[in-house]
């Protein structure tokens, strides 16, 4: 969860909305719905297409409504120490909504949305070395799950190939374990595939995507340079 000075400043952007709306998450990581979800929409793939009708599944209950409908919106907090995060699922009215990965410096109070995805989102927020210092110091599940709920704030033009083998690994540990590896790295490849390049300016890593509200231009010098130094 995030204290109550971060949960502030994260719903201080909206109107009206009370910071104790946010509630633990942890719930979703259980849920084969959440993470047909962040297939969705990424990858075309035979892969893709079998998580998200087993998740389709009669009976299966409408997660997006159960969200919706419990008034909360459900955090997701890495732990990963002074360079953490979390993904944040908020939802409004009209169906609005979506997943928030936002960045929390330690001992600042703030909480600096880096991507998000919904209709109008942003990003790439992480380049590949912060994400993957995320899954290794974070304590949020299993470095599977956190790599694999981590991908849609992903985009390094740089990141090495074996990146997608590790994301590839991680997609049949969480999601479908009867995958084959050539599917599952087929799908990991579509999934990182967001072209962006990071250089440092200024004492802060910066993408030169024009959706990133990580680019030169996009958050003031100094938070720019205030979520460098929290994930590295």
């Amino acid at each position: 969860m995030l204290d109550a000075d971060q949960a502030a400043d994260y719903t201080g952007r909206y109107d009206d909305i009370d910071p104790g709306i946010l509630s633990d998450g942890s719930w979703l990581l259980d849920r084969p719905e959440f993470w047909a979800g962040l297939l969705d929409g990424f990858a075309d793939t035979d892969l893709a297409g079998a998580v998200a009708a087993a998740a389709a599944a009669p009976g299966t209950l409408d997660l997006w409504a159960e969200v919706a409908g419990s008034g909360r919106w459900p955090v997701l907090r890495f732990g990963a120490g002074d360079a953490d995060l979390a993904a944040i699922q908020w939802h409004g009215h009209d169906d609005e909504g979506g997943l928030d990965y936002v960045v929390l410096p330690a001992g600042t109070g703030r909480c600096l949305s880096v991507a998000s995805v919904e209709e109008h989102g942003w990003g790439p927020g992480l380049s590949w070395p912060e994400a993957l210092r995320l899954v290794e110091r974070g304590r949020l599940g299993t470095p599977a799950q956190r790599l694999v709920l981590l991908h849609p704030a992903i985009g390094d033009s740089d990141a090495p190939a074996t990146a997608a083998d590790l994301l590839a690994d991680a997609l049949i540990a969480v999601c479908a374990p009867d995958a084959t590896p050539t599917e599952a790295l087929e799908t990991a490849r579509q999934l990182l595939d967001r072209p962006a390049r990071w250089s440092e300016q200024d004492g802060a890593l910066v993408c030169d995507a024009g959706s990133s509200p990580r680019r030169a231009g996009g958050f003031p010098p100094g938070d720019l340079a205030l979520v460098t130094r929290a994930l590295a």
